[in-house]
């Protein structure tokens, strides 16, 4: 029976069951039924199958096929295509010569083929591929890429490929071409074909420099399922020996999460002193003598119920030359730092800081009250690892209990009170250095009201503070108790004053002139440093009696536009001015600020913020002395482009110690050396042509007088493949770095240490 005209076949249950009830066509129940569309088709009983000629579509769910010829067996529910074959899923395109595929098991084999892997932008093609279920190919002779069109940029061939989506392809014998030419030859590929999160290795890293030799670093992704993975890494070094890590990360639900890393070296270098082993030390660093080296860190937040929160940091290193021998790569401090800051939120010590945070807290919240029970050990690693004598002031344990600002009933006022107590210890006590504990409360009362246009919001209170001091020396004055009352008060005036403006720019259709003087009155009673005790910021209190003048001012800039409007500040500015009555009123001169000079104004603080166009900014803040005539500080930077995608960037930080000048002026000689800093930092991103990119980078030292790093890097990159070279000098080291991806594959860079 044949139909000479278009039309659409549903191989529907109940009609096969009346037609071809002995053959076994029928969809699985559940499953929707194989439709046919044809010019013309067949129908052979006896054979129990059906002959499509002619613009032959058929779909089973998400699978199409395309051919200009096929048989179709309806028990076996295999299609046999001939002639301009393309069979389609959500995930793959297959053009072929000819293709017999069985639908229910999606299993095949196709001649004269290519297959298209959509997520990885990946290109198979073969004289013959087996299609081995929904998502694994193999062939005997093939060739890979992911460059678009029929003469790629370059292309992988191989013998024996097995690939699977969602996991790994492998091929044998295998030749990298580019330009259709042999460049690299390799007897294995390993390469990946993920579009999920899975279990697998990551790319390796392979290096070279005269610290550690040959640098292969292996890393291993582990899932453990939808809310936990691991990182296994491996780093052999020729001359360091095997260090290993891992790094696991959990998140139990929003608020509860965390991550822990921990990896351990057994050294083959140390740095005793000697010029044998000078390369494995750092300038400014004491001996290393231990070879057993390891850094452990973590940090993770937790859900208590009933308000109540843990948080918990860790970060104990073997050394303190650790965190800048690996800084970088997997499992390095650079690595480690974005981790953290990207999944908690919050980040470690810098990488050359000997003392390390380790904490653990537990917080209770509600509407207007907190308190928080902690413990901070902070780890002194090169007294721990010299075993030297430690001093480290350490809190076991600090509580703190803060009632924020809250009406009192129906009258004016409003109230709040700040207190805790704290645990000092030290695990070795000196002449200077002493421990015990402290009690504090802060009680304030607050009266905000309105005088016409202006806002004032004066504020007093009284800090109460108890000691129990211990002592090296029990006869020492600071030994046992103490306690205190401290006055203080506080008032604020503040006005504010704003214009809109109509404007006939571009870049704006109405502007905001906004600006906020306030004034400020703060006084607070002197504690003398030789009769309280005083172990942190809440009992350093040298007194206060001062006025300060602050301006804010804002231009905001409004475009209306097809949606919401869009707003920009465009332009804000901040000038300060403090004038420090207690230090004009001051006899004493080792009493004043720097103890040599009387300067009741303190240093002129101006800040600049300027957004002309969404990618450029100019920023701009400092201090000018009014004694020296100098800036103190001053920090500039210009910027274009995003942060993500930084086109060009220049800063200059510049700090003078204020005792540079009061020396200079009085013929002092400095005991010891000012704490004044100059430095320049520029980077420069650049497309020179449509496919090549210059970046720069430079760091110099204006102070010392001195490069700190400068580099600059080529790249070329085409639509599946880039390549790269930079060259690096630095401080510490000369770097010429080179390195291709193929995408979609990974890629390969080296790095050859000039020095």
């Amino acid at each position: 029976m044949v139909f000479p005209h278009r039309f659409t076949w549903f191989l529907l249950l109940s009609i096969l069951t009346l037609t071809v009830q002995s053959a076994s066509a029928a969809p699985t129940p559940g499953k929707a039924p194989v439709n046919i569309t044809a010019d013309s088709l067949a129908h052979d009983a006896a054979k129990g199958v059906y002959i499509a000629e002619g613009n032959v579509l058929v779909t089973d769910g998400s699978v199409t096929l395309h051919a200009d010829h096929v048989t179709y067996h309806i028990q076996e529910g295999t299609a046999e295509a001939e002639g301009n074959v393309r069979l389609s899923s959500d995930e793959e395109q297959v053009t072929a010569d000819t293709v017999t595929y069985a639908m229910e098991s999606q299993e095949g084999t196709i001649t004269n083929g290519t297959v298209f892997i959509k997520s990885r932008n990946l290109w198979i093609r073969g004289a013959t591929l087996e299609k081995r279920g929904e998502n694994r190919y193999t062939a005997e002779k093939v060739s890979i890429t992911t460059c678009d069109g029929e003469d790629p940029d370059w292309s992988i061939t191989g013998r024996k490929l097995d690939i699977t989506i969602e996991g790994y392809g492998t091929a044998h014998h295998v030749m990298l071409k580019t330009a259709g030419l042999p460049v690299i030859y390799t007897p294995y590929l390993l390469f990946p074909v993920k579009i999920k999160r899975q279990t697998g290795l990551l790319a390796p890293l392979v290096g070279y420099s005269s610290r550690k030799g040959l640098d292969i670093i292996q890393p291993l992704f582990v899932t453990m399922g939808d809310s936990m993975d691991a990182t296994v890494y491996t780093n052999y070094m020729t001359e360091r020996g095997l260090r290993e890590g891992v790094e696991f990360r959990y998140m139990a639900s929003a608020l509860s999460r965390g991550i822990f890393s921990v990896e351990g070296l057994d050294d083959q270098k140390i740095d005793d002193g000697t010029s044998a082993n000078s390369d494995y030390g750092y300038d400014g660093s004491p001996d290393r003598t231990n070879t057993d080296r390891y850094w452990f860190r973590g940090k993770a937040d937790q859900e208590l119920g009933g308000g109540f929160k843990a948080k918990l940091d860790i970060d104990w290193v073997s050394d303190q030359d650790y965190l800048r021998e690996f800084k970088d790569g997997p499992g390095g401090f650079d690595a480690t730092q974005d981790e953290m800051e990207e999944f908690m939120g919050r980040t470690l010590d810098d990488y050359t800081d000997t003392v390390r945070t380790n904490k653990l807290s537990v917080t209770k919240t509600t509407n207007a009250f907190t308190a928080s029970l902690s413990g901070i050990w902070n780890d002194d690693v090169v007294a721990r690892s010299q075993d030297t004598e430690d001093s480290t002031l350490q809190q076991l344990p600090t509580l703190t209990m803060t009632q924020s600002r809250t009406a009192l009933g129906t009258t004016p006022f409003q109230v709040s009170v700040t207190g805790g107590a704290t645990s000092f210890y030290r695990e070795d006590l000196t002449d200077a250095l002493y421990d015990g504990e402290r009690t504090y409360v802060l009680p304030k009362i607050y009266m905000p009201f309105k005088v016409g246009a202006f806002s004032v919001d004066p504020s007093a209170g009284v800090k109460g503070l108890w000691w129990d001091i211990d002592t090296q020396d029990s006869a020492d004055a600071l030994s046992g108790t103490h306690s205190a009352a401290v006055p203080e008060f506080s008032t604020d005036i503040s006005t504010e004053f704003y214009r809109i403006f109509n404007t006939d720019a571009d870049w704006a259709d109405k502007a905001r002139h906004r600006i906020k003087p306030t004034l400020t009155y703060d006084w607070q009673d002197r504690l003398e440093e030789s009769e309280y005790p005083r172990f942190d910021s809440i009992d350093e209190i040298d007194g206060k009696n001062q006025i300060t003048l602050k301006l804010d001012s804002i231009l905001t800039s409004k475009k209306n536009g097809e949606g919401l409007p869009v707003y920009r500040d465009l332009l804000t500015g901040t000038i300060s001015q403090t004038y420090d009555i207690q230090e004009e009123q001051e006899s004493d001169p080792t009493k004043w600020r720097n103890g040599l000079t009387q300067e009741p104004f303190r240093p002129f603080y101006a800040e600049l913020i300027f957004n002309p166009a969404m990618n450029l900014s100019f920023k701009f803040d400092g201090t000018w002395s009014w004694y020296e005539s100098e800036m103190l500080t001053q920090n500039t930077s210009l910027i274009m482009g995003t942060e993500e995608t930084r086109l060009f960037s220049i800063s200059h930080r510049k700090k003078r110690d204020p005792l540079e000048s009061i020396h200079e002026s009085l013929n002092i000689t400095p005991s010891t050396s000012y704490e004044s800093t100059n430095s320049l930092v520029a980077r420069f991103k650049t497309d020179l042509f449509d496919r090549i990119t210059l970046d720069c980078d430079y760091e110099r030292d204006i102070e010392e007088n001195e490069d700190i790093k400068k580099s600059v890097g080529v790249t070329y990159t085409s639509s599946c493949w880039s390549l790269f070279t930079r060259y690096e000098d630095s401080t510490d080291d000369t770097k010429i770095v080179f390195g291709v991806e193929l995408t979609g594959l990974g890629g390969f860079d080296s790095s050859y240490d000039a020095n």
